[in-house]
């Protein structure tokens, strides 16, 4: 069965990843480090906390009336809030852009019998951070628009009907797949990068992943669920110890005991897109080979 690749690329992923686990100490460590400051920008992000200063009254609307919604002071802070935001996140999708590299890197070495350091594949991921932060922002925006052609169809569609229910229904069923063949065809985006380096030979992915549509679909499906229960095992018993509670050293604390679950996701993603890469280019090969033989 054609779905037999994805299942065969992710059981090698869960294999490389328990053969090598130091490759997760990199995005921990990366998880880690950015934990203090995104546990500030919760504790100090100013919409709540200019509410939070307004005096309690019965009546919301006397409230606005002598606070305004939205005062200078508040869009000022709000401003300087989303430049740092800003800042913060285009870090942590370069230190994310390293990390991918460096665990791609050292599970293809690995799969080619060659032994690495932790110190030069972070050297390495240095080296090609750009270029995979560019192979990736592309990836994003090839995915965007291809999920996009259908959405902006169906919903002129649904539109004119007046919200038919049926038309919900039929862009669910044409959405879900595609979500999911696109989450497993830019998974082999970087992979190919670091096989191959170059950006425009990343792009192969979609060409690859359309050839072997019901192998990438059923392959993101088992990234989606594994990603779920990741994010499900913290957030059950995190919920329960810091429940409203929005304080630096609370933040902190739950951004660490996050941090070990990230560096799965990430590593699931990183290195799964490889095995998918490897599993269906193998295929690619018997397939021309049986052609030539005959």
């Amino acid at each position: 069965m054609v779905q037999m690749g994805a299942v065969n690329a992710f059981a090698r992923t869960i294999v490389a990843i328990t053969r090598n686990p130091k490759l997760l100490l990199i995005p921990l460590i990366i998880s880690i480090i950015l934990s203090p400051v995104s546990a500030y920008l919760i504790k100090e992000m100013p919409m709540f906390e200019s509410f939070s200063k307004l005096p309690e009254s019965s009546n919301e609307t006397i409230i606005f009336e002598e606070h305004g919604a939205f005062s200078e002071e508040m869009l000022a802070e709000l401003a300087d809030f989303f430049k740092f935001l800003v800042i913060f996140m285009l870090i942590s999708l370069l230190l994310q852009a390293l990390s991918e590299y460096a665990m791609i890197k050292g599970a293809l070495m690995t799969e080619e019998g060659k032994s690495y350091s932790l110190l030069d594949l972070i050297y390495e991921g240095i080296m090609h951070v750009f270029q995979v932060f560019l192979t990736i922002l592309i990836a994003g925006i090839i995915s965007f628009a291809i999920l996009s052609v259908p959405l902006f169809v169906l919903g002129f569609l649904l539109f004119i009907s007046g919200g038919n229910p049926a038309i919900v229904f039929l862009l669910f069923l044409v959405e879900l797949p595609l979500v999911l063949f696109v989450i497993g065809a830019s998974s082999m985006a970087v992979p190919i990068y670091v096989m191959s380096d170059s950006i425009s030979a990343s792009l192969k992915c979609f060409s690859l992943a359309f050839k072997n549509k019901l192998s990438s679909m059923t392959f993101g499906a088992l990234l989606v669920v594994s990603i779920f229960f990741l994010l499900a095992v913290p957030a059950s018993f995190i919920g329960v110890l810091f429940f409203g509670r929005t304080d630096f050293m609370a933040n902190l604390i739950v951004n660490l005991l996050q941090a070990p679950f990230q560096a799965i996701i990430q590593a699931l993603v990183a290195i799964g897109g490889l095995m998918l890469y490897l599993e269906l280019s193998e295929k690619e090969k018997e397939e021309k080979l049986l052609e030539f033989e005959f």
